[in-house]
């Protein structure tokens, strides 16, 4: 027998149409470049998927918010000897301030809100604690560790707004409806002074929100009056003001509007709670027009 009989069909030359009829190799599963894109799609991680690093920023914001809401555990007031159960500052023995700042802090920590509304509500916290620990008296006896807390918290919240601020490349554009927040912000400058803070009966007098036993007026004046100012500024000359500068004094005017409506609020959830038949016409007024005024300034 002759080689050629055993010649098989493998050994022949391949025609084009054996060519056509001939399965592709399949693709190996473990080659280097399937490996190369699953490790694109987050692979290499595992099932978690990539791991996100916080912002320097939103971990002040976020390290901020958590120590507010640890402060109101702790006792802001010692009424006698410090004992089982605490006296939280929770309650109402801050008529309203420790939980004005326990809910500030929790929106911190839960949610990734605005540079403009972050800074607002920070500062508005900041304000009503610095001005518990005055009322109380800085070296007095009486004040407890958690108003001390709670105001290092709010340092750091404000803190981390200011660098969320700036840190911040593409800043939403804002536009304003000049006269509603004018209004507003005159609404908080009249409040804060003129109108009664607390109301008065044969044995008390009313206070103003700028009296030296009150205070929480002061910086609704303080931010109600660069509010209007700024206000005033862009409706009187617009077409002056360039887009940049614009956009910074808008956020200037949201921030003070939602500071206010922070302090504010805080006053009228403290005649809620405590002494409803004191309750001043001042606090709720000074609250619309905070209101008005962070209503007033919107995203484009």
């Amino acid at each position: 027998m002759s080689d050629d009989a055993f010649t098989t069909r493998s050994d022949q030359p391949m025609s084009e149409d054996t060519a056509a009829e001939e399965p592709e190799q399949p693709i190996v599963d473990g080659s280097a470049e399937a490996a190369d894109a699953g490790g694109d799609d987050g692979g290499g991680n595992g099932m978690l998927g990539p791991i996100e690093i916080p912002s320097t920023s939103r971990m002040l914001v976020g390290l901020g918010g958590a120590v507010m809401v640890l402060a109101t555990l702790f006792s802001w007031i010692e009424s006698g000897q410090d004992s089982f159960p605490n006296i939280s500052g929770i309650g109402t023995s801050t008529f309203g301030v420790g939980l004005t700042v326990f809910l500030v802090g929790l929106a911190l920590l839960v949610r990734v809100k605005s540079a403009a509304a972050t800074l607002g509500m920070s500062l508005g916290a900041f304000a009503i604690n610095l001005i518990f620990i005055l009322i109380v008296g800085a070296d007095a006896p009486l004040l407890g560790f958690g108003a001390w807390l709670g105001l290092a918290g709010c340092s750091v919240a404000v803190l981390g707004a200011l660098v969320s601020a700036y840190e911040q490349e593409e800043a939403p554009t804002l536009d304003v409806h000049p006269v509603a927040g004018a209004l507003g912000a005159v609404l908080a400058v009249v409040a804060s002074f003129w109108l009664d803070w607390t109301r008065g009966n044969y044995d008390f007098a009313p206070l103003s929100g700028v009296d030296t036993d009150l205070k929480f007026g002061i910086p609704v004046l303080i931010l109600g009056g660069i509010a209007l100012v700024l206000l005033v500024d862009l409706l009187t000359v617009p077409r002056m003001v360039m887009e940049g500068r614009r956009q910074v004094l808008l956020m200037i005017c949201h921030t003070a509007g939602i500071a206010i409506v922070v302090i504010a609020g805080s006053n009228v959830l403290a005649k809620t709670m405590l002494a409803p038949e004191f309750f001043g016409s001042a606090p709720i007024v000074a609250l619309v027009g905070g209101i008005m005024l962070t209503r007033s300034i919107k995203e484009a």
